[in-house]
This record gives structure tokens, C-alpha cells and sequence, in this order.
């Protein structure tokens, strides 16, 4: 007995295995399926609660082999739909009303920290064109240390611009894929 075995959404919505037997859903398992992420965010939960204790018991009857692991998962697949569509109205319009409140929850959270971003990536970047137009004097180098700070002084600066310009395309990418899940989730109708 082990660790237990972990699923998860990836950016399509699609649910897989994080353990590493590689299942993941495909687009043809979802053509009975609703497209919104509170109907996606069912079937993971399914997972992760009902067919866990199982699907663990699999991983740890056949250690070193992730075949079982996967052909579980694709039984379970059916098993977790039919879990969603048992739902009642009610506990479907819910669990939308939640994802669309957590997504739009999401996305103000996201604008604020791509402005913090930006402005820290203007701050380094400021701040990198300067040093370049403008290097300061540096004395000669009376010991190998003093010369490695020479050397890293400016590629640590640059650095810091790039993970700034880094992070603001991952918080762009967010964004989008935040915007795309309200977008899905209120297509929802019973």
C-alpha cells in the first residue's frame, strides 16, 4: 500500500491519470457528454471519490504495470457518466452556478496579478536597458569571487526580466483558458 492514486482535469477538461499509467480521456468518450467544466469537474470527482478506493486496490495489485491501471480507468469511464447524468436539475444548476462563480472568481484574480506582473517585467526591463546603455565601472577583479559577480551580476539581471516576461505569458495563457471555461459553462442548460 502506497500513495493514493491521483486524477485530474488537463486544459481541455478532459480527465486523466496524474500516477503516470498515462489514461486520459479521449474526445470520442465525450460525445454523451455535456461540454461545460461543472459536468467535466463531476466525472473527476467521481474519480477521485467513488472509484478511488478501487482504482487504487488495481494500482496496488499489479505494482510495475500500468495496463490494469488503465483499463480501470476506461470501465470506470461509463460508470462516471452515468454518475453525472443521475444528477438531479437542481444539483446539475448548482454545481454550474458554482464553477461559473469560482471561474469568474478566477479571472478577477488573474487580471490583478497580470498587473502586478507587468509591471514588474516593465520595472526589470527598465531597469536591463539601462544597465546596457549604461554599465557601471567596474574595478578590477581581486579575487575569483569578485570576478564571478562581474560576470553574474548581469545575467542575473536579465534573468529576472525574463521569468518576469515568462510569467506574464503564463498568466496570459490563464486567462484565456479562464475566459474559454466561462464561455463553456454557460452554454449549460438541462
Amino acid at each position: 500500500m502506497g500513495w493514493g492514486i491521483c486524477f485530474g482535469l488537463d486544459a481541455n477538461g478532459r480527465v486523466y491519470c496524474r500516477d503516470g499509467c498515462t489514461w486520459r480521456t479521449t474526445k470520442s468518450d465525450y460525445d454523451d457528454y455535456p461540454v461545460w467544466p461543472s459536468a467535466r469537474q463531476s466525472v473527476l470527482d467521481y474519480y477521485e471519490g467513488e472509484a478511488h478506493s478501487e482504482l487504487d486496490m488495481v494500482r496496488d495489485e499489479c505494482p510495475g504495470t500500468a495496463a490494469a491501471l488503465r483499463a480501470a480507468c476506461d470501465e470506470h469511464l461509463s460508470l462516471a457518466l452515468h454518475h453525472y447524468h443521475r444528477k438531479t436539475p437542481a444539483q446539475k444548476q448548482q454545481a454550474h452556478e458554482h464553477a461559473l462563480t469560482e471561474f469568474e472568481a478566477d479571472l478577477v484574480c488573474i487580471k490583478e496579478e497580470i498587473i502586478r506582473v507587468t509591471e514588474t517585467y516593465k520595472a526589470h526591463k527598465k531597469d536591463w536597458i539601462e544597465y546596457k546603455k549604461n554599465p557601471p565601472k567596474v574595478r578590477a577583479a581581486k579575487t575569483r569571487a569578485d570576478e564571478l559577480r562581474h560576470l553574474v551580476g548581469p545575467l542575473c539581471m536579465e534573468l529576472e526580466m525574463e521569468e518576469a516576461a515568462e510569467e506574464c505569458d503564463r498568466l496570459q495563457k490563464a486567462k484565456a483558458n479562464t475566459i474559454k471555461m466561462i464561455k463553456l459553462e454557460k452554454k449549460f442548460h438541462l
